[in-house]
């Protein structure tokens, strides 16, 4: 802290793993490869950071604020950030297997090819998130907003997305095989060549949204709450 006060931005690769750091400020410091493993931000300022191939695994930053921080190929398993602010953060490849993100907010995010397996994403804001290629297997997802959100490649195998807000999101060549998606709102959505093998598609308004060479079977269609204007698998639109 004293080094901060005194104008040094550059903590690159030092060791702060298992610090206590309840609320500090850090505004753009770079923390590239440093190791902050097990360490407490809780309501600490980071934006604008570069944090890229840090180690923050088990990392408590709940309620912290790191929107424009760059955590490109970070290390954040386990971490928690319920609460947190991660607005327009870059987070290209980053591990974040396991993270606690309740209430987050990651809208307009880069999370490209990220591992967001079995994480924890409740209520969470991903509006025009980039989710491109990433991996949400077993992620759950509960009431989180996704609209115009890009999916498109992403695995979400097994995902819980019930009552989730995916309006106009793009989720072409997704895999959500297994997925819940039940009460979720999907209108607009491109699904096209998206896997949607055994998916709950259960009380799901599809409304507009287009399922053209998407795995999909009719007694999943039956199941869907609003499907005025979709265009079926074979190209067809559905007639009401």
């Amino acid at each position: 802290m004293r080094r901060y006060r005194a104008g040094n931005r550059d903590f690159s690769e030092i060791n702060l793993a298992g610090s206590v750091l309840y609320g500090v400020n850090f505004t753009e410091v770079n923390f590239h490869r440093a190791n902050l493993s097990n360490t407490k931000l809780a309501g600490a300022s980071l934006q604008y950071c570069n944090l890229s191939e840090a180690i923050l695994d088990k990392a408590d930053l709940n309620g912290a604020n790191l929107s424009g921080s760059n955590l490109n190929w970070a290390s954040l398993v386990g971490v928690s950030l319920n609460g947190a602010n991660l607005y327009q953060a870059n987070m290209v490849e980053a591990k974040m297997s396991r993270a606690k993100l309740f209430e987050a907010n990651l809208s307009e995010a880069i999370l490209s090819w990220a591992d967001l397996s079995w994480a924890k994403l409740y209520e969470a804001q991903l509006n025009w998130t980039n989710l491109s290629g990433a991996n949400l297997s077993r992620a759950r997802l509960v009431a989180a907003s996704l609209s115009e959100a890009n999916l498109s490649e992403a695995n979400l195998a097994l995902a819980d997305l019930s009552h989730a807000d995916l309006r106009e999101a793009k989720l072409s060549f997704a895999n959500l095989e297994r997925a819940v998606l039940r009460h979720a709102n999907l209108s607009g959505v491109d699904l096209r060549e998206a896997n949607l093998t055994e998916t709950d598609l259960a009380k799901v308004k599809l409304s507009w949204a287009s399922l053209i060479g998407a795995k999909v079977n009719q007694s999943q269609l039956d199941q869907v709450a609003n499907l005025e204007g979709v265009i079926l698998p074979d190209g067809s639109t559905y007639a009401i």
